[in-house]
Order: structure tokens, then C-alpha cells, then sequence
């Protein structure tokens, strides 16, 4: 039978409360400031150790890795090793800084080397117009190569000859200069006085007669030729105290009336053959009918064929008649007359 509690000594109390349950300890009371201090110092605690991924790499990281190259002896399963090299990596920056120099360099050279000085130029397609007149003009002669503005060139030919309707600039290393141009076709010679003035293209652009021409049709004229809309003079399109340098030259115009022009050319089927074209500001385009009198139609291209009828109907209605007329005026389509001899 197993002794009652109140009969055991304390000891053995004890030791019968320690095989029911657990020890229990009791906290060890501390005083405030205490507690205080130690939570804030739990804040701050810092770990103190060595993190092997944030370490500072060693020299041995820059070590430059060998290529190394094996080459296969004579004998079967052996090979010679060769001397490794070691595996060279340029930063962008370096290989910047490199093309830079080297740009430098190659400018340098190309600017002041009499290599690079202009010493041939090729000119085509110059007929009438002298080549030499265009070489003086350009004067590119022992200029550096890399100065050459190709456009400068073709607009500094195109306005100091009206002859020329487009040129094209190119430039070839070391010292080449290739000239091309085209010149104008005149479809037109003006003629004042019995004295050739000036030739006329097909889209109203004059230039100085130059040796001979595939059968430009003539005019005779008793004054300057019709101007196109807008039309100015070199006085006119200057403005005050400013002229047109060999820099900034002025570009070419149409100085006749492309109306005018097509006018002309309408009427070169039309004409009787060795028969003349006459042209007055007062009745406009016409011609001698071999019956002995003058047949003006103006200048307007649009009713040429109306014109041309109705020309015929009067020359037809006077003939019948037996009149004998000295000018025949079609200028206007519907108000057209005639003069009679007095």
C-alpha cells in the first residue's frame, strides 16, 4: 500500500511531483530599464559574416585565360601541344577610342597628302560648248579631294552656262573628277535685224547661238519675245545691293513663254515650204502666204486647228471674190478680219 502524501518527508514530496508533471520555472524578474535596453539592442543586431557571393573578387579573377591549341602527331592517339596564347578582350570603349585615332589619322592624311590633290578631270558630253570654258569655271585643279562638294559643282556650271540643261559630279580615289552635262537642244533661232540672237529650247530657255544646230525653226521678230507669268530680270531678281556670287549662284529660268514655244512648233508642219515664221508684239505669230500677204494667229496654241480652218474659209471667200487682201488677223477665233490693199 503505498504511503499516504502527508506522511512523506518534503524531499520525498518533491520527488513525487517531479515524476507527475514537468518543472515549471519561473521567469527571472527584471527591472524595466532592464527590458528596455535589451529590445533595443535586439534591433541593431548585425550579422558578422563573410558572404562568399559579395566577396571582392581576387587579382586572380583578371587572370587572362590561355587558349590553349593541340595538334595531332604522327602517331596515332598523341598530340603535340603549342604554346597557349592568351585570350585578348577589347572594352567598347578602347575600340572607340582606337577607330577615333585611326579616323583621325586617315583625315589627316587624305587633307594634306598631294596623293589625294585633284589631277584629272573627265568631262563628256560637251558639244558646243568649249570643255575648256567649263574647266576654267569649276577650277578644280590641285584642290584636295575630300573638298569637293559634287552639288556645289553641278549648280555653279548649270547657272555660268545656259546652254547646259543638267550636269551630273562624281568623285573617284584618289584625285578623279568625273564631269557630266547635257546640253540643250534649240528648237528655235530669234532673229532680229537679219541677225541671229540668241537659240530657244522647247521649255522657254535661251542661250547664245553656238556653232550650228539641227534645224531649229526661225523666227523673224520685231521685238523681244513673249515672258512667261512672273517672269523677272537679273536687275529684278537681285534684291538691292546683292548680286549673284559664284557661291550662291542663281538658277537658270525660262525667259519665253512655253506657250509661246509650242506655238511654234504646232506651226512648223503647217508652214509652206522656205516660208518664214514672223512674229510682231501687236498681232503675234505669222507668216507670208506665197499669194503675197501677212496671216497672223497669235500666240495661243489652244485653237490652232479651229484657227487654221477658219483661215482657209476666208482665203476661199476673198479669192471668190476677187480681193486682194495685204493682212489676214486670226488672233481671236471669233473676231477675226482682214485688210484690203488701199
Amino acid at each position: 500500500m503505498a504511503p499516504r502524501y502527508e506522511n512523506m518527508t518534503r524531499a520525498d514530496q518533491v520527488r513525487a511531483r517531479r515524476t507527475i508533471e514537468p518543472a515549471r520555472r519561473k521567469p527571472i524578474p527584471q527591472p524595466d530599464k532592464y527590458s528596455k535596453r535589451n529590445a533595443e539592442s535586439s534591433a541593431r543586431v548585425t550579422v558578422r559574416r563573410a558572404d562568399l557571393n559579395m566577396a571582392k573578387p581576387s587579382s586572380a579573377a583578371y587572370t587572362q585565360h590561355r587558349r590553349k591549341f593541340y595538334v595531332p602527331s604522327e602517331n596515332s592517339g598523341t598530340e603535340i601541344g603549342l604554346p597557349s596564347l592568351p585570350m585578348v578582350r577589347l572594352s567598347w570603349r578602347l575600340a572607340s577610342a582606337l577607330l577615333a585615332i585611326l579616323a583621325g589619322i586617315g583625315i589627316y592624311l587624305v587633307s594634306s597628302s598631294p596623293t589625294f590633290m585633284v589631277s584629272a578631270i573627265n568631262l563628256s558630253g560637251a558639244m558646243r560648248v568649249s570643255a575648256q570654258e567649263i574647266l576654267d569655271t569649276i577650277d578644280l585643279e590641285g584642290t584636295q579631294i575630300i573638298k569637293i562638294t559634287p552639288d556645289q559643282i553641278k549648280e555653279k556650271i548649270v547657272a555660268a552656262f545656259p546652254d547646259i540643261d543638267s550636269a551630273e559630279v562624281s568623285v573617284a580615289f584618289p584625285a578623279v573628277v568625273n564631269v557630266s552635262v547635257n546640253e540643250r537642244i534649240p528648237a528655235i533661232t530669234w532673229v532680229e535685224n537679219d541677225t541671229p540672237l540668241f537659240w530657244v529650247d522647247e521649255k522657254g530657255y535661251t542661250f547664245p547661238v553656238r556653232g550650228e544646230a539641227s534645224i531649229p525653226l526661225v523666227v523673224h521678230a520685231s521685238g523681244e519675245p513673249p515672258r512667261p507669268l512672273g517672269y523677272l530680270t537679273e536687275q529684278d531678281a537681285a534684291p538691292a545691293g546683292e548680286a549673284a556670287t559664284p557661291e550662291t549662284p542663281a538658277a537658270p529660268t525660262p525667259s519665253v513663254d512655253p506657250q509661246f514655244v509650242e506655238m511654234v512648233l504646232k506651226l512648223r508642219p503647217i508652214l509652206p515650204p522656205g516660208t518664214a515664221l514672223l512674229y510682231s508684239a501687236e498681232n503675234g505669230l505669222g507668216w507670208t502666204d506665197p499669194n503675197g500677204w501677212q496671216v497672223f494667229l497669235g500666240t495661243d496654241p489652244e485653237d490652232i486647228d479651229m484657227k487654221l480652218a477658219e483661215y482657209q474659209v476666208i482665203v476661199a471667200d476673198l479669192l471668190e471674190r476677187n480681193l486682194q487682201p495685204v493682212l489676214i488677223n486670226l488672233e481671236y477665233l471669233h473676231a477675226p478680219y482682214y485688210r484690203l490693199e488701199h
